[in-house]
């Protein structure tokens, strides 16, 4: 999902919307807020996933999340 997310190119045609956005968070998407997304919920999503892969994997996970979040990033959408 986060790789497809990824590679959209949104345009005015096809705009982004708050659930086109793979927030890092547990929640399920279906019922997601925006009040969901917070620092504490962020953090809990990495040290979960964190339990579940290899370091250098989670590592690449984690470089990875910070490029699709960057600012710069979302100026360029």
């Amino acid at each position: 999902l986060s790789d497809e997310f990824d590679e959209v190119k949104f345009t005015s045609a096809q705009s982004i919307t708050f659930h086109d956005i793979p927030w890092p968070v547990l929640h399920p998407p279906s019922r997601l807020t925006v009040e969901d997304v917070d620092w504490s919920a962020v953090e809990t999503f990495f040290a979960t996933v964190k339990l579940h892969m290899r370091l250098q994997d989670f590592k690449e996970f984690v470089e990875k999340s910070h490029r699709r979040f960057h600012p710069d990033r979302w100026r360029a959408r």
